[in-house]
């Protein structure tokens, strides 16, 4: 089997039980990665049976299909992405060549991505993270695994800076933060 999907599913993080179905991706494939802002949850990239450059989006208050939003300025599988609540980067991935371009997307308005800047190093599935400020890349591939942690103000443009090193080089890093784009008081 090829592992490609277009299943969206979610859960109430605030109770306990299994994911529900939430709707389809416009193009089933495998290896995309994710982000969102406190509306719209944004999926890109992937691969089936090639690279893709397919950006979808889903209004997270109600469940139903994704809808096409635009493309990735390069089509790949395994980038990583990281969001303030206005602007997404999506950073690395592979063509099957490793990447260093990072793409932005203004999260309210469907179109095509605009080139960001450049990670510090080529970089494959590396794990991104970010709060409504900073976005951070660590890890990944580059071509071998990588211990670098790089970060970037998200709403300016621009190559990422040294942000230091993980203890261990790790590929496919998980990440997250104590900062969320979720609902919030005013």
């Amino acid at each position: 089997p090829s592992g490609d999907s277009n299943v969206v599913q979610y859960a109430v993080i605030a109770t306990t039980g299994n994911f529900s179905d939430f709707g389809n991706l416009t193009v089933a494939r495998r290896e995309t990665c994710g982000t969102c802002s406190p509306v719209r949850g944004l999926t890109a990239g992937g691969f089936s049976p090639s690279a893709s450059n397919v950006i979808d989006y889903i209004t997270i208050a109600s469940t139903g299909d994704a809808t096409d939003f635009g493309n990735l300025t390069v089509a790949r599988a395994a980038p990583s992405a990281c969001a303030s609540s206005t602007r997404a980067l999506f950073g690395g991935g592979a063509t099957p060549t490793y990447q260093n371009v990072i793409d932005y997307v203004t999260i309210a308005s469907a179109g095509d991505a605009t080139d960001y800047g450049d990670l510090l190093a080529i970089t494959n599935a590396p794990g991104a993270t970010s709060n409504n400020t900073r976005g951070v890349f660590t890890g990944g591939y580059q071509p071998s695994i990588s211990n670098v942690i790089q970060y970037r103000d998200i709403s300016s443009t621009g190559n990422t800076s040294d942000f230091g090193d993980l203890d261990t080089s790790y590929a496919y890093p998980g990440t997250t933060s104590d900062s969320h784009g979720g609902v919030q008081s005013s």
